[in-house]
């Protein structure tokens, strides 16, 4: 699935006027599409009595259109204007095209219709809906009837994910051309049902934008590094992990579990003294590099340049701590590597405010910040209600991989944006973040593209937490287990 951003879709409507397909067509056949889906669970259900909530924009054009049509197919139609008369000229020529058989009503009776359409606002809403728009909605929530969105429920941000709590929670919803981005996202896709995609003929010469990919099993099947059957451990590539404090030990474990179960050759842990000597003694497939201790951290004059020599890529911040000693640690490996460096936890910490030594280096750089830490990296008090654009100002300005974790996880870098919606509450405990910086890192040093490789590390953890949730309780699931589930994610993907 593509998708679009809420200005992305407003675009290619415009652009499609010069190839031929007016607005007005645009309408009608998103009308058509809306009309039709609800003739199909009319027909299929016995249900005939549709209510169209339909307010004063081309979304509610869109309504007036399928009313139309579903009254000259038998159904008993009323539509209930809940912002007054329609104002574009779009909506009022489709307004005025109803036939007189349609009620038009302000205050209908919620609980005797079967259906109820949604057209009140479209991609264009942002903030909270009116007092009483909210009112109607939640006595149509409280309603057995079937609850249908035209092209989204109206209360939903379609950027951001942000939803009005009064926002009808729809069964189905009927979007046109593309999904659009916040339909996706947390909490606006408790509220859309299923979601159809319905083609609304805008040319593809109208379409300029890059689309956003929602990742999928054959795209990631696609991007996964292969495995020759003659390969050694040579072949598939050398990771240096520079994770792990004395007070932070479990962080580098998992960390480097997680990598070496994601098919890394060698994964090499440059960590203290006393992390070293304690998980030396149950992870027997790692290698290690001790750098000298300093108050229970590695030391900022360890010899950096001798551990990372010969890496492919090197995973830096998990469990390190948030220090000047860190952020020394981090400006030696930015100024000597030229393979790519997967910054995570205290590594991002110790960005926050010294971002620029990022310009100062030749490798590439994936940042993988939770909303929190990506607010730190942009100078924001609070986490950005829209991610996207944050993200996309940071890889563009730092020349970086942006991996803006969270329920949904945007991928962003200069080549274009990913989406991916896998996973459940089981990830939703401490040791998630160190699992999804080891595996990116793993298959980032067995060659595969930062951005691809920061896509299919999250697919696959929310895979492996997916797998483990069909038969077990997420409140249950702990790092360990979806670390030792990692392989038969993998299996499946690889048959």
């Amino acid at each position: 699935m593509e998708l679009l951003t809420p200005r992305q879709m407003s675009n290619c409507e415009k652009e499609s006027e010069k190839y031929g397909v007016s607005l007005s067509a645009l309408m009608d056949n998103a009308g058509f599409c809306l009309a039709e889906k609800i003739k199909d669970i009319g027909y299929r259900q016995f249900r005939r009595r549709v209510l169209f909530l339909c307010g004063n924009g081309n979304n509610g054009g869109d309504g007036f259109v399928a009313a139309k049509i579903l009254s000259q197919s038998g159904f008993e139609v009323s539509v209930m204007l809940l912002c007054a008369e329609p104002k574009t000229d779009l909506a009022k020529s489709a307004f005025g095209d109803m036939p007189k058989e349609i009620e038009i009503c302000e205050n209908a009776d919620i609980e005797s219709f079967d259906i109820i359409c949604d057209c009140v606002f479209g991609t264009g809403f942002r903030g909270n809906l009116p007092t009483e728009i909210s009112e109607i909605f939640e006595r149509v929530n409280g309603s057995d009837c079937i609850k249908i969105a035209c092209d989204l429920p109206s209360g939903v941000n379609a950027l951001t994910g942000e939803a009005d709590s009064s926002t009808i929670r729809c069964d189905e919803t009927v979007t046109f051309h593309r999904a659009k981005l916040g339909m996706l996202l947390s909490p606006a896709r408790e509220y859309c049902g299923k979601i159809s995609v319905c083609d609304i003929s805008i040319p593809k010469e109208a379409c300029t934008d890059k689309p956003i990919k929602l990742c999928d099993k054959d795209f990631i099947k696609s991007v996964l590094p292969k495995r020759p059957p003659n390969g050694h451990k040579g072949t598939f590539g050398k990771l240096v992990c520079i994770c792990g404090s004395r007070q932070y030990p479990g962080a580098a474990a998992m960390s480097t579990l997680a990598a070496l179960r994601s098919g890394c050759g060698i994964v090499n842990l440059a960590s203290t003294s006393a992390v070293v000597d304690t998980l030396s003694k149950s992870i027997f497939e790692a290698t290690y590099t001790t750098l000298d201790d300093k108050d229970g951290q590695i030391s900022a004059d360890a010899d950096i340049e001798n551990a990372i020599k010969s890496a492919d890529c090197v995973l830096f911040g998990c469990g390190l701590g948030n220090t000047e000693n860190t952020l020394s640690l981090l400006k030696n490996v930015l100024s000597i590597a030229n393979y790519p460096i997967v910054i995570d936890a205290d590594g991002i910490n110790c960005l926050s405010g010294n971002i620029d030594i990022l310009k100062d280096t030749n490798a590439p750089v994936i940042l993988t910040p939770h909303p929190a830490e990506l607010a730190r990296l942009c100078g924001l008090d609070k986490a950005p209600a829209d991610r996207l654009s944050a993200a996309l100002e940071l890889a563009e300005k730092y020349g970086v991989t942006v991996m803006a974790k969270s329920a949904q996880t945007l991928i962003v870098s200069r080549d274009g944006v990913t989406l991916c919606d896998k996973g459940n509450t089981a990830l939703s405990k401490g040791g998630s973040g160190d699992m999804l910086a080891g595996i990116t890192a793993s298959l980032i040093a067995q060659g595969i593209k930062p951005e691809f490789g920061c896509a299919a590390a999250s697919y696959i953890l929310g895979s492996a937490a997916e797998y483990l949730a069909s038969n077990r309780s997420e409140r249950g699931i702990i790092a360990r287990d979806i670390i030792d589930a990692l392989p038969f994610v993998f299996f499946n993907l690889e048959g």
